[in-house]
């Protein structure tokens, strides 16, 4: 007798084969789904950020917005020791590192909420920093779902 076709358990390996496959796929959709929402949001920040510091950059030197409003660019070695008063390092407090200190918002000069959601946006000013008659622009952007800080510097110089 001539076999031909496939018995019943043929079939159900070739339909859970192909079921495993399928859900692979799925899996690796889904992922890559989410990967680019993240990077449009991430591109979408940036620019965002890169915005703010273009503003910041057009305004005069000694604008309002360019302004250390709490002095922890400047005044951390009063008794001119060489040692830092606050112990946050003698070159820009707050800013030295990536990121702000420890507490964000606590240390930022400025903070924005309203421009991108999902984000939020600070901004520390440190004069004479690194060098006497420059500005240290800090612009930190902060993902609120997860803490992932974006950091973006600009030195300004004085005019001559």
């Amino acid at each position: 007798m001539n076999d031909a076709g496939f018995t019943l358990i043929e079939a159900l390996v070739a339909l859970v084969v192909l079921t495993m496959g399928i859900l692979a796929m799925y899996t690796m959709q889904n992922g890559s789904v989410r990967g680019n929402v993240r990077a449009s949001q991430i591109t979408s920040a940036s620019a965002w950020a890169a915005d703010r510091l273009e503003q910041l950059n057009g305004l005069p030197y000694d604008d309002d917005a360019l302004t250390d409003r709490n002095s922890d660019g400047t005044g951390q070695d009063a008794d001119g020791n060489g040692v830092d008063d606050d112990d946050q390092g003698l070159w820009v407090d707050g800013i030295a590192n990536f990121g702000l200190d420890r507490n964000t918002a606590a240390t930022a000069d400025y903070t924005f909420t309203d421009g991108l959601e999902g984000f939020t946006m600070y901004s520390n000013i440190a004069n004479d920093q690194p060098i006497d008659n420059m500005k240290t622009i800090r612009v930190i952007l902060v993902r609120n779902a997860d803490g992932q800080q974006f950091v973006f510097d600009y030195y300004r110089a004085a005019p001559l």
